[in-house]
């Protein structure tokens, strides 16, 4: 009897890790993990998606930073009641060319994310199963390393601190960045600068797909508000720097992105010179406390209000709440419906053919490739080890074939026209 009472039992602990195994989402090792650049988040999802091939469904899970994308047989649910984590492991289908069903990504701390997942620095993902952004990778899933805006020995030395910088490849790709304005700030540049005659008198606000009529904010202006000096006319004035006398002292927001952050390097190198140039200018530091209660951490000097983004997506909320003077530098491939910022010229060059995100037809990019706009850098991706460099090979191959991507210039056309030849301190120069 006792005999027959231990069997069972094993036979049940038995069944319930045949189920377990059977039914627990893709197995662990089937879970590609990743953590880098934001600025091409949309781009790289549109990839990875694309290597899901039919009849197989992928299906995204995104929240702000974080992406999880599922290759199955069919569109999975979420959730503790959804499909995914119902479906057998044979059901989750690998993406082509490569040994994963799923892949995970957290762009909350940039591009230099990827140098620190590759260091052992824990990171968090959005988990299908629960629909939270706060879960750890699931065991046995693979590091596979992340994307970078620019070459990671380009970062601030205390950034990098005691982290390793494994070799990074170019992807063969270009990122466009720009300068957005919430709606507050722009339409008071818009008007200060018709005023001043920089824009023609028969420019209207709506314009917003005429160049010329769109508001420019000239290359040391940038410079001036991302460097470190309390005193100086942009920290002094606020958006009377940028917008006129009469808003003098009113409160500019930039929305700084953190020191981890390939579009904040991106943005370092392009108007403070740092580090390429010998003469590189200071950077306002990033805020460490929270001076308003709530949200980002930031810190208000003088007339400025500086921000720490960690992501893309904490800037585009910031550019977007109602009646505040914000201004922020993000990738091209930000072109969001239904969103309230708008893009500023630079130097007198638009990013793109209109200033309204959403706006069709946008490419982001026509500029730089006809040499006019010089606001980009070429991405690279590091891997680690051999297993995330084979990764990141099928994935830069499914990035360079997308269907006219936004803010994205391909290898094809970086070849034929102006690029930096894969060096973040290169000029930009036609071959």
């Amino acid at each position: 009897m006792q005999l027959s009472k231990i069997m069972l039992a094993v036979a049940a602990v038995a069944t319930a890790a045949t189920a377990s195994s059977a039914f627990a989402a893709p197995a662990g090792n089937r879970v590609a993990v990743s953590a880098g650049a934001s600025a091409i988040q949309g781009n790289l999802t549109l990839a990875i998606r694309s290597l899901c091939v039919a009849p197989n469904v992928a299906t995204s899970f995104i929240s702000g930073n974080f992406t999880t994308i599922v290759c199955a047989d069919a569109a999975v649910t979420g959730g503790a009641a959804g499909t995914y984590v119902s479906k057998p492991d044979a059901d989750f289908k690998n993406f082509a060319g490569l040994p994963y069903a799923e892949f995970r990504v957290n762009v909350g701390n940039g591009s230099f994310g990827n140098i620190q997942i590759l260091n052992g620095v824990p990171f968090t993902f959005r988990n299908p199963a629960t629909l939270v952004n706060t879960d750890p990778a699931p065991a046995g899933a693979v590091i596979v390393g992340g994307a970078n805006d620019v070459q990671p020995e380009f970062f601030p030395l205390a950034t990098i601190g005691n982290n390793t910088l494994f070799p990074s490849t170019a992807i063969g790709i270009a990122q466009v960045f720009g300068v957005a304005a919430s709606s507050a700030l722009y339409d008071a540049m818009f008007a200060d600068q018709k005023a001043s005659g920089l824009i023609p008198a028969s420019c209207n606000l709506a314009d917003t797909g005429i160049s010329y009529c769109i508001p420019s904010i000239g290359k040391p202006q940038m410079a001036t508000i991302m460097a470190d000096s309390a005193f100086n006319s942009a920290y002094l004035r606020g958006v009377g720097f940028l917008a006129g006398a009469a808003l003098d002292g009113v409160e500019l927001r930039y929305a700084r992105r953190v020191d981890t952050s390939g579009t904040q390097a991106s943005a370092q190198n392009y108007f403070l010179g740092l580090p390429c140039s010998k003469g590189e200018l200071s950077i306002v530091p990033e805020p460490t406390t929270d001076d308003e209660v709530g949200g980002l951490k930031d810190a208000l000097i003088n007339s400025i209000r500086v921000m720490a983004a960690g992501g893309t997506g904490d800037v585009r909320t910031e550019l977007n709440k109602p009646g505040l003077y914000v201004i922020g530098v993000m990738s091209g491939e930000n072109n969001q419906a239904a969103q309230s910022w708008k893009w500023l010229r630079v130097n007198g060059v638009a990013i793109g053919e209109n200033a309204v995100p959403g706006t069709a037809g946008i490419t982001n990019s026509n500029t730089m490739k006809n040499g006019t706009y010089d606001f980009y850098f070429e991405t690279t991706s590091a891997g680690g080890n051999a297993t995330g460099d084979a990764f990141w090979a099928t994935v830069n191959s499914a990035l360079n074939v997308l269907p006219a991507p936004v803010g994205l210039v391909n290898a094809t056309d970086l070849g034929a026209g102006y690029n930096k030849g894969g060096r973040t301190c290169a000029g930009s120069a036609s071959n």
